[in-house]
């Protein structure tokens, strides 16, 4: 019974979806895209997109991170890379980046974007974003997630035991939860289940 209430380690063919590839030209155009990106771009909600030659619609989102890459290759954009997350409709968080390569004589090239499934760390933040925590609660349920007492999170961030207890009641308010293990699950249980 244990083994199959368990998700199996050895993935069986079931792991995380690969991540998929769009090409962009050097006029922003996307040219080609892999199987893998159109699983992902189907998964997303409604909204504004623009039409491409690939026979579908993208998010502009996407055509946006395509650009920032693009701008940040010419210098005009100091952000640290082209980056952005979103959620599909099944509750899943996706990563996007983007980063312009290099043709002929260093010439600009074209952009490759790619969209995967988001880290756990990247998740982790984003659902605790999702409830409203403030940066303390968050950093707090960081602590949580690794299963630190409620002593050694007030000697890592230097706060008395009472108010690392005052914030996770704050927490579990927001999650509406009421144990740290509630809390785990709310976090990465409800949010990372396979489709």
């Amino acid at each position: 019974v244990r083994r199959f209430a368990r998700p199996s380690a050895s993935g069986g063919g079931t792991g995380a979806p690969a991540p998929g590839l769009v090409l962009f030209d050097p006029s922003g155009e996307p040219t080609s895209i892999n199987e893998e990106a159109r699983q992902h771009l189907f998964q997303l909600p409604e909204g504004p997109s623009i039409p491409s030659q690939l026979g579908l619609r993208l998010p502009i989102w996407v055509v946006a991170t395509a650009l920032q890459a693009r701008a940040i290759a010419r210098g005009r954009d100091r952000a640290g890379g082209a980056r952005t997350r979103i959620r599909t409709v099944d509750g899943r968080w996706l990563t996007c980046h983007a980063s312009c390569l290099s043709g002929p004589a260093g010439k600009p090239g074209p952009v490759a974007l790619v969209i995967e499934p988001a880290a756990a760390t990247d998740r982790a933040v984003l659902i605790a974003e999702a409830y409203g925590l403030t940066p303390r609660e968050l950093e707090i349920t960081q602590l949580v997630t690794r299963g630190l007492p409620t002593t050694e999170i007030a000697a890592t961030l230097f706060i008395s035991p009472h108010t690392v207890r005052d914030h996770l009641k704050a927490v579990f308010g927001k999650a509406e939860v009421s144990s740290r293990g509630e809390l785990v699950a709310r976090l990465f249980g409800e949010h990372y289940r396979p489709v």
